[in-house]
């Protein structure tokens, strides 16, 4: 018998899209809700609103919370199953949205209905207040004709009557998760019709699919895997996107004992903090039959990007752009250090929760790879190491006279500016290769160094008429110039 998948979703029209960044989850103490098969969390005006469903009533209801940690049962059903129809069965997942350029709404909910023979559909359902849901009679998804298995959806209201609608669905086969794929179908109209079924991740093996927003323009899908040789979900990944369709690779944000709690549904939301989110979870705890809600949250932020990640160290005070996520609405403290070595850093602005431009001063910071940590308020931080290099500029030659009579007197002269102590090589060469004369060897300072060539070979001769070739290495320098010599 297939195992009941449920998926979580949360949508905010109102939220920008964001980044490529993404922070870990710490699971919290205690349990949200027993007895709850997770839905979806959507925000409202103050505090967040649960759908879930219950094993002793095939139908979904909801629960208030202000917190996001503490809920409230609302009393009612909020959509149910239907005798002889789709859903006769079963109402297995649900996912919901806000977006005001629907008529009927402005909420709409996606779920998933399994008739009394088994085939699946999506059905739709709008409100005007979350409470009161009303089914879309005119909405009807299914594929392979009601036998490929749904078993978590999220909805993703793009705005300008633009939605995505993202699935986890299988061939219709065994139940083998090697078939258990998150794909996506648009919609142009409001969200009253999607087509266009495109595979959106590479992967195989996920049971659920949640999806958020963040700050700066992307969408984040969050989705439930396995460990390797198991068979229950105990993995969350996310992966990011810029248009909602190509997704980079995932990464882990969060696990747990697939052998004690085994996951199901998860949900993502905005902490009430404005800057953390919170993932709620299925979980059935140590083997029991009870779904439980839990949740985590991430603690710390996460840096994805520090630029310029290369200074001069001769430079006035710099600003900084630091890329990342988590940052406090209380503007964290940013250090950059290397070892003891420490780059001051003079001013830290807080742009966005993803954000922060750093005003620091490299000028007389020795050279070398620094790491950038940032701290919240809180304690939580995090650390990009080696996420700026302090560099010394590289050097330069000026030629002087570089045409020149020495049986004249004449002599070309060869300036050489570096910018850090070290050893320079002055070394002429004919057209063939064979070296000339060393003019220098050694060591040299910080500033203007001058050397001449007087037109004579390291055996005291004077040079034959021609074209000639100087190469200088020193600290960061290595250049090539023609002299011409004229007897």
């Amino acid at each position: 018998m297939l195992k009941r998948i449920l998926t979580a979703v949360f949508i905010c029209a109102a939220l920008a899209r964001g980044a490529f960044c993404a922070p870990v989850f710490t699971q919290e103490a205690g349990v949200d809700l027993s007895s709850a098969a997770l839905d979806c969390v959507m925000p409202l005006t103050a505090g967040y609103r649960m759908y879930f469903s219950t094993p002793a009533a095939f139908g979904v209801f909801s629960a208030t919370s202000t917190d996001g940690i503490t809920w409230g049962v609302e009393n009612g059903i909020r959509i149910s199953t239907e005798i002889g129809g789709f859903n006769s069965s079963s109402i297995t997942a649900l996912g919901a949205y806000a977006g005001p350029a629907i008529t009927s709404g402005p909420y709409r909910a996606y779920y998933v209905g399994v008739s009394s023979t088994g085939l699946y559909s999506i059905l739709s359902a709008t409100s005007t207040n979350g409470l009161a849901w009303g089914e879309d009679s005119d909405f009807f998804l299914s594929f392979n004709g009601g036998h490929d298995r749904v078993l978590s959806l999220a909805p993703f209201y793009l705005g300008s009557g633009k939605a995505a609608l993202y699935y986890v669905r299988d061939n219709g086969g065994l139940l083998d998760p090697s078939s258990f794929k998150v794909y996506a179908a648009t919609s142009s109209d409001g969200g009253n019709s999607f087509s266009g079924e495109i595979p959106v991740l590479a992967s195989t093996g996920i049971y659920s699919v949640a999806v958020s927003s963040l700050t700066d323009g992307a969408i984040r899908l969050f989705t439930t895997t396995t460990l390797p040789s198991q068979t229950t979900a105990a993995l969350v990944l996310s992966a990011d996107s810029k248009d909602g369709f190509l997704f980079g690779a995932a990464s882990q944000v969060f696990s747990t004992n697939p052998v004690t709690n085994l996951l199901g549904a998860i949900a993502v939301a905005r902490s009430t903090d404005t800057y953390s989110w919170r993932l709620y979870m299925n979980l059935k705890l140590a083997g029991s039959a009870t779904d439980y809600v839990l949740s985590a949250l991430t603690l710390k932020p996460a840096i994805i990007s520090f630029s310029p990640q290369v200074v001069y160290d001769d430079v006035p005070p710099t600003d900084f752009t630091l890329k990342g996520e988590i940052f406090s609405s209380t503007t964290p403290a940013v250090t950059i250090t290397k070892g003891s070595d420490v780059v001051p850093v003079i001013l830290v602005t807080r742009v966005s929760d993803m954000q922060l431009t750093v005003r620091a001063n490299s000028n007389g910071a020795p050279i070398g790879r620094y790491s950038v940590t940032v701290t919240n308020p809180d304690g939580g931080s995090a650390t990009l190491v080696n996420g700026l290099k302090v560099d010394f500029r590289p050097g330069f030659v000026t030629m002087t006279d570089n045409l020149f009579r020495p049986l004249k007197g004449g002599k070309a002269r060869i300036d050489v500016t570096i910018f850090n102590p070290g050893n320079i090589t002055a070394k002429i060469y004919d057209l063939n290769g064979g070296k000339v004369r060393s003019l220098y060897d050694g060591p040299a300072a910080i500033g203007l160094n001058t050397y001449f060539w007087d037109g004579k070979t390291d055996s005291g001769a004077t040079a034959a008429s021609g074209l000639y070739l100087l190469h200088l290495k020193g600290p960061k320098t290595d250049d090539k110039e023609k002299i011409v010599l004229i007897k």
